[in-house]
């Protein structure tokens, strides 16, 4: 039985780089300017600052790791598929904690 190298279409590559180096860009002026504005769907959505802010944009780092982990997945030729599966996990369970922690921070640290 040979090893066939991941294959992840161009277009599905193409949106992850560029989704990624949006959210890095978005990220880092939001923390730069300590405004990190998140839109909401049903409501005008939340500015986040300081400690939130960088909470929020650790998140942010995490969720552009897992979808670059997708992109060198593909050009990676060795058979280490389950190592991406255990990176993208991890680094998904990271994000979405920090996610979730820089909404609560306020109530955890009552400021």
């Amino acid at each position: 039985m040979s090893y066939e190298p991941n294959f992840i279409p161009v277009k599905t590559r193409t949106i992850n780089i560029i989704g990624s180096i949006a959210l890095i860009g978005y990220g880092t002026i939001g923390l730069y300017i300590n405004d990190l504005y998140l839109p909401g769907k049903r409501s005008r959505g939340i500015h986040l600052h300081d400690e939130p802010a960088l909470l929020m944009y650790v998140a942010f780092i995490c969720a552009s790791l897992v979808m670059l982990s997708v992109v060198i997945d593909h050009y990676d030729q060795r058979n280490n598929k389950e190592k991406y599966k255990i990176f993208s996990r991890i680094f998904s369970y990271m994000g979405w904690g920090f996610f979730i922690l820089s909404l609560l921070y306020p109530l955890i640290t009552k400021h």
